[in-house]
């Protein structure tokens, strides 16, 4: 993997911050406080735009060294850095993150520290926290084995993927990338496969056809090659698998 992203330029000295000099952006916050708590704009983590890829640089225009995501790392994930910023800000009560017009995200303890500064690859796509804002199209063309999925349905697939284990973070990420084309990240639940599986924004067909007696899916959305089980109303899997190649 290289240094930095492509689409990142390498931060330099002159993107450091010094002490006491307000952060450029808007506030980013972790924990829940009602609306009226808080004053000025903000942007809550659960609705902030993380980007996939990240490029970091650890400032030094403060006391002490600032300590980034990981231990010299230069491009480091965007899941790595959701939690490394939302843990900080609800540890270090004093601590302030921002998000610019341009998406970088910059942190420090307080403001007599220094900053860390991560610089977001565009072209990585964006980690989707907003499947009803972020995934809009009415139809989506689902690569791997080629089926036309309406927009709920891949927003269904959404939710699965982000669902979260017992311990830890949800087992898979669904990524928005520039095109409006949706990625799952490969690995992630309902999907154990190396192979990424995408959806393209399509054109809605004229009719979806009759809803599968069973799951209430049309048959086009059947899917018998991933390990996810659509729910009948009495809680069973869905039986009918029977799959036909979109023309």
């Amino acid at each position: 993997m290289p240094d930095s992203p492509a689409s990142a330029p390498a931060p330099t000295d002159h993107d450091d911050i010094p002490a006491g000099q307000p952060l450029p952006g808007t506030r980013l916050i972790a924990y829940r406080l009602p609306a009226c708590g808080i004053e000025g704009p903000y942007i809550h983590m659960d609705r902030a735009d993380i980007h996939v890829t990240y490029t970091q640089a650890v400032g030094h225009a403060g006391q002490y060294s600032a300590q980034g995501v990981g231990y010299g790392l230069r491009t480091v994930g965007g899941r790595d850095v959701n939690n490394w910023v939302r843990g900080n800000l609800n540890f270090w009560r004093s601590s302030d993150a921002r998000m610019a017009d341009d998406r970088v995200i910059r942190y420090r303890q307080t403001r007599h520290h220094s900053v860390v500064t991560f610089l977001p690859d565009k072209a990585s796509g964006v980690l989707i926290n907003r499947p009803s804002e972020q995934v809009t199209a009415p139809a989506y063309c689902v690569t791997g084995i080629t089926q036309l999925w309406r927009g709920r349905a891949v927003r269904d697939a959404i939710d699965k993927c982000r669902e979260k284990p017992p311990v830890g973070w949800p087992a898979g990420w669904a990524h928005l990338m520039p095109t409006a084309t949706v990625t799952f990240q490969p690995g992630g639940f309902p999907w154990s496969s190396e192979e990424i599986y995408t959806a393209v924004p399509a054109d809605e067909p004229a009719s979806w056809g009759p809803p599968c007696a069973e799951c209430r899916y049309p048959e086009s959305e059947h899917d018998p090659e991933r390990l996810w089980r659509r729910s009948r109303t009495d809680g069973t899997g869905c039986t009918c698998w029977a799959h036909s190649t979109q023309r």
